[in-house]
């Protein structure tokens, strides 16, 4: 009889011991799960779709004219990166502002990759103006938005 209780005593250690294993074990799968998950990020690449024909004036402000497309709003500075095609005939300026909106400052005028770095202290958001350099009439109608937002590939984590 005696044999016998202590063969159930441990096979109940035994059971307790595999349960607090099993979970232990599923309890570092979902640890896991959750930081691969809060690690993933979404690269977007801006469309055309997210230009309008106008300017951007010296202090970040939209203006009216014909002679350049801008981004209609900012994007996210995290991760931002621009490439432009070869033989693109475009040049292109960086506007950076803080979180609230306020303009912090802009680049030189672009007609090479930015890679992302000297992004400005503060800077939350940055929008693109877009200048043709060789555009036949010197305006950019509706029908030529597209094609000078595709000479720029804009790419950021969301």
């Amino acid at each position: 009889m005696e044999n016998e209780l202590q063969r159930h005593r441990r096979a109940d250690k035994c059971k307790w011991v595999v349960a607090f294993l099993a979970i232990i074990g599923l309890l570092g799968c979902v640890i896991a799960l959750f930081v691969k998950l809060d690690r993933q990020t979404t690269i977007t690449t801006l469309g055309g779709e997210a230009y309008e024909i106008g300017l951007l004036d010296a202090a970040g402000k939209e203006e009216k004219g014909e002679t350049a497309i801008r981004t209609r709003k900012g994007v996210t500075v995290d991760g931002f990166k621009c490439e432009i095609e070869d033989d693109a005939q475009i040049e292109y300026t960086l506007f950076f502002y803080d979180k609230d909106g306020k303009f912090i400052s802009s680049s030189a005028k672009l007609t090479a990759d930015y890679s992302g770095t000297g992004i400005p202290g503060g800077a939350e958001t940055v929008k693109i103006m877009i200048v043709p350099t060789h555009d036949e009439d010197g305006k950019v109608s509706i029908f030529e938005v597209l094609g000078y937002a595709n000479l720029l590939t804009v790419t950021f984590n969301q």
